[in-house]
């Protein structure tokens, strides 16, 4: 099972190295993939206010500790909040749900 992991994490690595972007949480960069938003409408005074939600894709490897809900995170450029964080044990991934803020 460990040789399986291992090979995931090479896989991964080469993934994130190929088709990743960059991010940055707590001062530090971290390599990532981002899905394609999802757009729903939040009722707001005076009408719908259309938000996009992504998914961005970490190696957890590579973090120090886990994002808590709340905490920012910039994507080029642009600051996101953190949402929703999803850790599935048994995954090499970390998958957080952000929105612009």
């Amino acid at each position: 099972m460990t040789s399986r992991l291992n090979e995931l994490a090479a896989d991964l690595a080469e993934i994130f190295s190929e088709i990743g972007t960059t991010v940055e949480w707590e001062g530090a960069s971290y390599q990532a993939v981002i899905a394609d938003p999802m757009v729903q409408l939040d009722l707001q005074s005076g009408g719908f206010l259309p938000q996009s939600d992504f998914v961005v894709k970490i190696a957890r490897s590579t973090m120090p500790s886990l994002p808590k809900v709340g905490q920012a995170l910039r994507i080029e450029g642009q600051v996101y909040q953190i949402t929703g964080l999803t850790n599935k044990p048994t995954s090499p991934l970390l998958v957080l749900h952000v929105v612009r803020s």
